[in-house]
Parts: structure tokens; C-alpha cells; sequence
């Protein structure tokens, strides 16, 4: 330890922060710091005389150790950031108990609560289950010692409260002038890199609190508000903000009504800003307010969401200009834009065609044809496919000549981005303001991701309505080829074979055609079980006498042409001999799937009743041969002639039928 510990301990004990109970201020430290760094564990850690206390922790069991199983204790020694990739490869930890036995700590970070006087309080530290080599990113030290100066800051700024307080209670009715003398207090305050405020609630006659007075804040109020600071002490929050949301209002009355702090994220929607920051209660009459702004980290995750919902719409959504609209829908709302659209570039390549809109008022609006030269010289850079982003269309040089063209539409800030195929331009997504408005370099990402995903989406379309147009072709093609292959075969077993024998090959050539036909509205990859089933089972006739019961299932592309010869088989024998030869008869049919993974197996039941008494052939010809193959052609088919009709059981694996 350094050769000042003793005044060190004394700077401890003096801000009487030790065996406090938890405060959000400092929980929501740690929840910062293992967030930045990406552990699991953080924790404020004083070190006192004797043992290490936690003044906030985040997933760690303990509130203090003994100081033989501190870590922070060597931070303190150092006065400057102590990083440990590995503490089982470190002499001065690898005998930790906090190491060696639960719960096993192998990673630490940590940077040092330095007061102004020079005093090492403890540590602001991060921890993790597993070694990391590489240690912390030069952005994640940091902002690991940047919250760290805030976390002295909150003790100073609590033991500056805390004797405020005190003198309060003592000279109540010197307020104003205990504030200005208080130098400590001020200076204090009033170099905070958080925004802060001092105020007094506001009561109607009834007593209810209505409003709340400002009776100071610091320079980085002024900072995170945009407004002078020397202009709202003495007046309200409603006086400052009109329009202020009520929140801003009755969750402080609550604080001072209650006493219990209270942390608080909420935007400021005059200003469209929002805030980070925690109230708490001074006395019956008085608060105070810490808080940051955290205006781009709340639009970061409306962003990212809006992106998350944009992809999911984009994969659902089957139409075109359904997809456009909510793609416009979603980016406008996300940057509260006055007009979003997409339009695509035309033949000539000298207008935009825009067919879908969205307004927060309505849509339409922007709906037509749209020379690019009525907008300004936007021509050569948009075929680039260079971005238009204009701040003002009245000031900037691509649109100054145009101001009257741009006014007609209500817009006034401008960004349009070109959507490119294959180094070609195609189309243009459009967000506008109604006001000047400074684009940022990640709206204009979000703009071009939501941008990329819709045209991704669009080209998906159209390449399925294409397939869908070559899959009709070879549909049409194959049953061409399948006629041909009847006649012939009808040609020349004519006279060789009764009638039957060519009626039987002509039908399970039908049904192999069948089996084509469910492939191919598939993409020729796999067949839906049931569809396939009916299909071929309409082929055959009587489909009003099946019943059909089972899980969804696709079929590869073999195990449906197999299987489709096998259902075939199985009606056109209930039809001749079997249940549906009766006039009563029914035919149930139901499949099941056991299991998982590699090992399910699917069991498909052929239950024929109603019928005449059934009996096993006594030759083994093509059909019989077919139904003891199976669903994939490799067995696993059991076969009952009974006295009430006849059943079939079949099962494969899954997997085989998939990818069949």
C-alpha cells in the first residue's frame, strides 16, 4: 500500500459511503460498464482497512470480501488501470481463492476511483468467467475510466448532498445564501459532466404539486438542454418547455411525495431529445436531478428495431407494392420524416416513378412521374449512384434553382439514395423533412440498409414470379412428354397385352405426372405430404371417401415421385377390390412423426373399411413389388389382409423423405 494509507482510510470514512444501502445511481454504473466492456460482472468495490465492499455489483454473490481476495486492492497500490488477461497465469492472483474455487474468475479489469485530493477510494471493475487475451479495446479503457470519474463524482456529489441537506435542516430559512456560500457545493455541481438541477415543486391551493421551479442548475445543463442557463432559474419547467409531457412533472412530485428516488429515461419531445438520469429527494419542498443525454443511443435502437421489423415484413410479404409501403411506413416513423417514397428510374432514365408513398398525414402526395431536372442537378449523380443529401434545398448548390419545385412538396431537407443492380441505377428511396435537418451519418445507413432489404425483397418477388412462369413451361413440357410416352407405349403393347395392362401403365404414368406437378410448385426442391396425397388420390378418383390426418412434411424430390406411385397403387386397389369398391367403404390415412433429429421416423396408417373381406395375392406382380417398397423405395412396409378390409403400415426415417 501506498505510504499515505492512513489519509487515505480517512478520505473513506469521511464520505461515510461504506454499509450504505444500494443506489441506482451506481447500479446503473456497473450496468454501464459491463455493457461497454461485455462481462458478465461489475462491481464498485471500496477497499477499506480490512476487506473490499461493494457499493453496487452485478452478478456477484457476495457485498464484501476479505482483502486477501481482492483484486482492487492492487488497483488502489496503482492509482491507474490494472488489466489481467488471464488471472491464473498472474503470480499476484493465480492463488486467489476468488480464482481457484467458485466462482472462479479468470478476467479483470479495473480503473481507480481518484478523488481531487489524490485519494484512491477503491475500483470501478469488470469481470469474466473466461480469460481474455486480448484484454479491453482502447475504446473500452476508456470509457472504463471515464465511468470511473463518474462514480467519484456520485460520492462526492452524494457527500455533497448529504451536508447540503444537513445545513438545510439547520438554516432553513437562509437558503439562498447558504447556496451561494457553500463554495464547495457550487464548484461541485457546477463541473459535473452531467446535466444537473436543483428545484422546488410548485403547489395549487389544495396542496398538490402542479409544476416545479428551477432554483439552479450547472453549465452542462445548458449543455444537454440548448437552452442559456441564466434564463430559467426562477422560472417553471412548463414556463421553460411548453408542451413539456406531464411525466416530467408528476414522477418528480412523486419522488418528493414519497422519498424514493427514481431513475428515468423520457424524451423531451420540444426539444427531441431525450435523457438519462435519476431524481431524488432533498426535503418536503426540494429536489434534485442528475441526468445525461441519450439521444443517439435511443435512436440507435429505434433504428435497429426498425430494421429488425423491416426484415421480417420484407420476408412475409407477398405483393410488391405492400412491401414498399411498409418499408416507406417503417423508415418515416423510425425519423419522424415529413415524406418517405420509392420510385423506380424509367426507360429513358430521366424521371423517377414513384408508386408508393407515406406521409404521416396520409399518402399520395408524391404518387406519378417525376423529372429528376425539376429537382435540381441531380441527374449525373444519381445514375453514380451518388446520394442527394441537402440539408436545406433553399441554400444548397444542387437545388438553390429549384427551391419553388421542392416548396410545392412542403420539403426542405432531402435525402435520396440510389438503389443500384449490378452497378446500374434502378431506383430511389426518398425520405424528406419539412424542416432544415442535418443528416447524420447513421440515418443515412439506416436509410441505405432498409433501402438494400426492400430491394432485396422486391428482386425475391419477381424472381418467384419468374420461376413460377418457367415452372408452368416445364409443367406443360413434362405432361407433352408423359402423352407422348402413353401413346406410344398404348401403340405398341396394343394387341400384346389386354386392355387392363395398358389402362394400369397408362394410370401410373398419370400418377408419376401427379407427383411432377406438386414438385414443381414447390421449385422442383421438395413437396408438401398433403398436397401431394390429395393430388394424387383426385387423380384416382372417390377423394370424397378419404380421410386424411397428419403433421406438415416435405418430401424430396425422389421420395415424392416414389411415393406418389405408391399412393396411386394403393387407390386404384381400394377402388377395384377394396373399400371404396363397396358403396359404404372409406379409406383413412394418417402419418405420424416420432422422435428427433436424425433419428425421426415418420408412420403413415392406410386403414381401408367398409369393404369386402380382403386376401394377400398369390403372384407378385409390379404393384405388389411398389407397396412393399415403401414410402422411399427401401422397405419398412407392412401389409394386412383382413376379414374387414385391408391396412398398411409404412414408416422411414425423416430425413430420408426429406432428402429423398
Amino acid at each position: 500500500m501506498p505510504p499515505t494509507e492512513a489519509e487515505r482510510l480517512r478520505a473513506l470514512s469521511e464520505r461515510a459511503i461504506l454499509d450504505t444501502p444500494p443506489d441506482p445511481t451506481f447500479d446503473g454504473i456497473v450496468q454501464l460498464a459491463s455493457h461497454l466492456c461485455d462481462t458478465p460482472v461489475a462491481l464498485v468495490s471500496l477497499v477499506d482497512e480490512d476487506r473490499q465492499w461493494f457499493k453496487a455489483r452485478l452478478n456477484f454473490p457476495e457485498c464484501q470480501t476479505d482483502l486477501d481476495r481482492s483484486v482492487c486492492r492492487f488497483v488502489v497500490a496503482a492509482a491507474d488501470l490494472l488489466v489481467i488477461p488471464d488471472l491464473t497465469a498472474d503470480p499476484r492472483t493465480r492463488g486467489n481463492p476468488l480464482v481457484t474455487h467458485d466462482p472462479h474468475i479468470r478476467f479483470y479489469a479495473g480503473a481507480p476511483l481518484i478523488t481531487a485530493s489524490g485519494h484512491v477510494l477503491g475500483a470501478l471493475c469488470v469481470i469474466d468467467e473466461v480469460p481474455r487475451p486480448e484484454g479491453l479495446s482502447p475504446q473500452q479503457a476508456a470509457g472504463l475510466c471515464a465511468l470511473a470519474q463518474q462514480t467519484v463524482e456520485a460520492i462526492e456529489l452524494r457527500q455533497a448532498l448529504r451536508d447540503h441537506q444537513v445545513a438545510l435542516a439547520e438554516r432553513d430559512a437562509a437558503r439562498a445564501s447558504h447556496l451561494q456560500s457553500d463554495e464547495r457545493w457550487r464548484s461541485l455541481f457546477h463541473n459535473l459532466h452531467e446535466g444537473f438541477i436543483l428545484a422546488r415543486v410548485m403547489r395549487d391551493a389544495a396542496g398538490r404539486i402542479h409544476d416545479w421551479r428551477y432554483e439552479d442548475v450547472n453549465a452542462a445543463w445548458s449543455e444537454l438542454v440548448g437552452l442559456p442557463a441564466d434564463q430559467v432559474v426562477g422560472r417553471s419547467v412548463r414556463d421553460v418547455l411548453p408542451g413539456l409531457e406531464d411525466e416530467w412533472v408528476n414522477e418528480f412530485a412523486q419522488v418528493v411525495e414519497s422519498g424514493a428516488a427514481r431513475r428515468f429515461t423520457r424524451q423531451v419531445g420540444t426539444l427531441d431529445r431525450w435523457y438519462d438520469g435519476i431524481c431524488q429527494r432533498i426535503d418536503d419542498e426540494t429536489f434534485s436531478v442528475i441526468f445525461l443525454e441519450v439521444t443517439e443511443r435511443i435512436k440507435a435502437v429505434q433504428r435497429r428495431e426498425a430494421l429488425l421489423q423491416l426484415g421480417d415484413a420484407v420476408r412475409d410479404c407477398a405483393d410488391e407494392a405492400e412491401m414498399q409501403r411498409l418499408a416507406t411506413r417503417i423508415v418515416g416513423e423510425t425519423l419522424h420524416a415529413s415524406r418517405t417514397a420509392y420510385g423506380e428510374l424509367d426507360a429513358d432514365r430521366e424521371r423517377i416513378n414513384v408508386a408508393v408513398d407515406w406521409s404521416p398525414t396520409g399518402s399520395g402526395e408524391l404518387l406519378g412521374q417525376h423529372p429528376l431536372s425539376d429537382y435540381g442537378d441531380l441527374r449525373d449523380n444519381f445514375l453514380r449512384g451518388a446520394p442527394l443529401i441537402v440539408a436545406d434545398v433553399r441554400t444548397d448548390p444542387l437545388t438553390f434553382g429549384k427551391a419553388a419545385a421542392w416548396a410545392a412538396l412542403g420539403t426542405v431537407a432531402a435525402l435520396n439514395l440510389a438503389v443500384q443492380d449490378r452497378g446500374k441505377t434502378i431506383a430511389m428511396f426518398i425520405v424528406h423533412h419539412a424542416q432544415p435537418h442535418q443528416w447524420t451519418a447513421d440515418e443515412i445507413a439506416f436509410v441505405r440498409n432498409a433501402a438494400e432489404r426492400l430491394e432485396i425483397g422486391i428482386a425475391r418477388l419477381r424472381a418467384e414470379q419468374q420461376q413460377a412462369i418457367l415452372n408452368s413451361e416445364i409443367s406443360h413440357r413434362l405432361k407433352n412428354s408423359l402423352s407422348m410416352v402413353q401413346a406410344i407405349a398404348s401403340q405398341t403393347l396394343r394387341g400384346q397385352v389386354g386392355p387392363a395392362v395398358i389402362r394400369t401403365l397408362t394410370s401410373r404414368l398419370q400418377a408419376l405426372g401427379t407427383g411432377h406437378d406438386v414438385l414443381l410448385q414447390r421449385h422442383i426442391q421438395s413437396a408438401d405430404f398433403q398436397t401431394l396425397i390429395t393430388r394424387v388420390l383426385d387423380a384416382a378418383g372417390g377423394t370424397d371417401r378419404y380421410d386424411c390426418v397428419g403433421p406438415a412434411l416435405q418430401l424430396g424430390a425422389r421420395a415424392a415421385l416414389s411415393s406418389s406411385l405408391l399412393f396411386h397403387e394403393l387407390a386404384t386397389n381400394a377402388l377395384k377390390y377394396g373399400a371404396l369398391s363397396s358403396e359404404h367403404g372409406r379409406v383413412a390415412i394418417t402419418w405420424t412423426v416420432s422422435g428427433n433429429g436424425d433419428d425421426a421416423i415418420v408412420t403413415l396408417d392406410w386403414s381401408e373399411t367398409g369393404g369386402p373381406p380382403t386376401q394377400a395375392p398369390t403372384t407378385t406382380g409390379f404393384g405388389s413389388k411398389l407397396l412393399n417398397l415403401g414410402l422411399v423405395g427401401t422397405g419398412g412396409a407392412s401389409l394386412r389382409y383382413g376379414s374387414t378390409g385391408f391396412d398398411a403400415t409404412f414408416q422411414a426415417k425423416r430425413k430420408h423423405l426429406e432428402e429423398a
